[in-house]
């Protein structure tokens, strides 16, 4: 499982992957004291956006 944090004026988000599963949300997140929050992300849907970026990168570098 890997994280990457991420800063938040709140506190600090984390973020980390969780395998695929049917039928549970793309997202969710565990709020602890202090504004800290970690946010489970589906890993088939961290892949797609990064595919989305990459390819959104290369297009703008393209031009």
């Amino acid at each position: 499982m890997r994280s990457m944090p991420a800063s938040r004026k709140s506190g600090k988000v984390f973020y980390t992957l969780r395998p695929s599963r049917e039928g549970l949300p793309p997202f969710s997140d565990i709020k602890l004291p202090g504004g800290t929050v970690i946010r489970r992300v589906d890993e088939a849907i961290h892949r797609k956006a990064l595919s989305n970026a990459a390819k959104a990168l290369k297009e703008r570098l393209d031009r």
